[in-house]
């Protein structure tokens, strides 16, 4: 006569079968995060906590050993050197600030221009945003040249009979700064367009067929639909620009080098400039204090944007 195992150890089996799959289910994206986390950790994680350490310590090219020195660099940055470090942190927070607002600013005004109905839409959206993909060499090789005094940009001036506007635009300590800010402008807000034309495109138009019929004008669609449901977008625009704005580097190299001066000197700029000379712990405490700037800023843009995004 056959045999039978009891009901409840059927059950027992039938239970740990469940836990033994469920608990594969559950490790299985897990394992397919581990190595990127791996990757991560290794190359980023690790490298970014030895380089706050070497920030408080002494270490440069001409020391025999590293020592420990607590805030001695900060000190030296802040209050022994001000006018060589604190000019560069300034011009970092306006290079940032002024770049972000502006690049929001042009890539929706272009984003809700080209989601309508406009001739070679598809091309301009192309034009627009090729920029971005201009690897940074060309462009400022190419903006030395038309921002020169005999450049393109001056006598486009002479042409059209602006010639009092003419201005050595790098090398004048006045238009400097603001001159790479244009060009960085002019680099970047194609990225944003494209960003805010995909968040217009996910609203729903029945959204603007209710509000019109209820008499809403363009003002009040823009206010009440537009810029609600595309506040993850602006998030999105905001902390990308602020992030690369005060790690600019490439942009200012390319085009002045940080001059006239330190007219246009930024941080990531300087901490090259150090570490180059040999100062690797005050260049690492430079980048320490880019690295608490950028991680404030970029928090506190995405709390605030993030409070006012709306469920679609």
């Amino acid at each position: 006569m056959e045999k039978r195992e009891p009901q409840d150890s059927l059950c027992e089996k039938d239970e740990n079968m469940k836990k033994k799959k469920s608990l594969r289910q559950s490790m299985y994206p897990r394992s397919m995060v581990f190595p990127a986390f791996a990757l991560y950790t290794v190359l980023f994680a690790i490298p970014t906590i030895i380089g706050i350490y070497f920030g408080f310590t002494n270490w440069n090219v001409y020391s025999s050993g590293i020592k420990f020195i607590g805030l001695d660099n900060f000190k030296f940055i802040f209050l022994d050197q001000p006018f060589k470090y604190v000019r560069p942190i300034m011009n970092t927070i306006v290079f940032a600030l002024a770049t972000s607002a502006f690049e929001v600013v042009l890539g929706l005004g272009l984003a809700m221009i080209l989601n309508g109905k406009v001739f070679g839409r598809n091309v301009l959206r192309s034009v627009y945003f090729i920029p971005q993909a201009v690897s940074t060499i060309v462009i400022g090789i190419m903006f030395t040249t038309i921002l020169s005094p005999t450049g393109l940009l001056n006598n486009f001036l002479d042409v059209i009979g602006l010639g009092m506007l003419q201005r050595k635009w790098l090398i004048t300590l006045q238009t400097a700064l603001p001159s790479v800010i244009g060009v960085e402008i002019w680099r970047y807000f194609g990225l944003n367009m494209v960003i805010f034309l995909a968040g217009l495109q996910g609203i729903d138009k029945t959204y603007y067929e209710a509000a019109r019929i209820d008499g809403a004008n363009k003002w009040q669609l823009f206010k009440n639909i537009i810029i609600p449901y595309i506040m993850p977008a602006v998030t999105i625009n905001l902390v990308l620009n602020v992030v690369h704005g005060f790690r600019a580097f490439d942009i200012v190299y390319s085009l002045t080098n940080g001059g006239p001066g330190n007219a246009t000197e930024v941080i990531a700029t300087m901490v090259y400039r150090e570490y180059s000379a040999g100062n690797y712990g005050l260049s690492s405490a430079m980048n320490v204090l880019l690295l608490i700037m950028t991680t404030v800023v970029s928090y506190i843009v995405n709390k605030q944007s993030s409070k006012r995004e709306v469920s679609a």
